[in-house]
């Protein structure tokens, strides 16, 4: 008897991992293994000549300096400052850098290509077809720096390349981590109540070290922060949006039911309505997206 055998370049496709990726995947958080820091795409003097392309580019990159703490929230682009001028500083700046869709670039859609091939086989769920818009974002943080309490509306893997973080993972299905209103707010984009961190929640969170060639993978809206190590980090962001996200639609139409005062049901504890409450969402979606036509 012939065993078929399965290359892998970026990721190990051995039983134990293979295990881990499909059961856990965009349910619960989980570290894994890679190689992808032995890339060429991410040696410093690439993401240098990125970061130039990158500044020309409508929405290529963000970045934000100044001490931070899980609590606080984004900074936005300070004025005055370029994006080169601070990468070639970012040692001594408290700064964080995103290098925004770099997938976008034809050598990372190759290797995105490569990664989602591979991907596909660990978690036994075809990306191409039960996730969309695929997203690749290159951060570069200095020594010490602390990225803000979020949620993200993707499921993501977070490669690390050069340097180390602390990640800190909380339970997204967990009332007191994260509400329904917070998340009501969420997904209907509306953020004057963004995700609030609950410093007396700390001890819930899972902590996963990370160094070069390990990462982890984050479930949709389960939220984090991370504190960089005492160099500089580099990491890939991976992020893969649901096709049809039946709990998101659910908590969008009871942000309106909740605004009329009404008090929903919490998607989950009747699947049949929640069913009900996506295919109206996306039912007037498509209407409006007609009349505006």
């Amino acid at each position: 008897m012939t065993v078929a055998v399965v290359s892998s370049r970026y990721f190990p496709y051995d039983s134990p991992s293979r295990e881990t990726f499909q059961t856990a995947f965009d349910r619960r958080p989980f570290p894994f293994f890679h190689s992808v820091h032995e890339s060429d795409l991410f040696s410093w003097a690439v993401l240098s000549r990125l970061a130039t392309r990158a500044e020309t580019k409508s929405g290529g990159y963000y970045f934000e300096t100044g001490t931070t703490a899980p609590g606080e929230k984004w900074r936005g682009v300070p004025d005055g400052k370029s994006l080169p001028d601070v990468l070639e500083n970012i040692g001594e700046s408290n700064s964080l850098i995103m290098l925004k869709r770099v997938q976008e670039y034809p050598e990372y859609a190759a290797f995105l290509k490569v990664c989602i091939d591979e991907l596909n086989r660990l978690c036994g769920v075809d990306l191409r077809r039960s996730y969309r818009d695929p997203v690749m974002t290159i951060l570069i943080t200095s020594p010490g720096r602390v990225t803000p309490y979020h949620i993200d509306g993707e499921a993501n893997f977070l490669l690390q390349i050069q340097g180390s973080k602390r990640v800190h993972i909380f339970n997204g299905n967990d009332t007191e981590v994260l509400t329904d209103i917070e998340l009501e707010k969420f997904w209907s984009g509306d953020d004057t109540k963004s995700p609030q961190y609950r410093e007396h929640l700390q001890g819930r969170a899972w902590q996963f070290e990370l160094s070069p060639g390990t990462g982890v993978s984050n479930p949709v809206t389960f939220p984090h922060w991370v504190k960089n190590g005492s160099s500089v980090s580099v990491s890939l962001s991976m992020n893969f949006k649901r096709d049809v996200d039946t709990t998101a639609n659910a908590y969008r139409i009871n942000n309106a039911l909740r605004k009329a005062g009404l008090h929903p049901r919490r998607p989950g504890r009747s699947p049949m309505l929640d069913g009900i409450k996506s295919g109206g969402y996306r039912a007037a979606r498509s209407l409006k997206r007609l009349v505006h036509r």
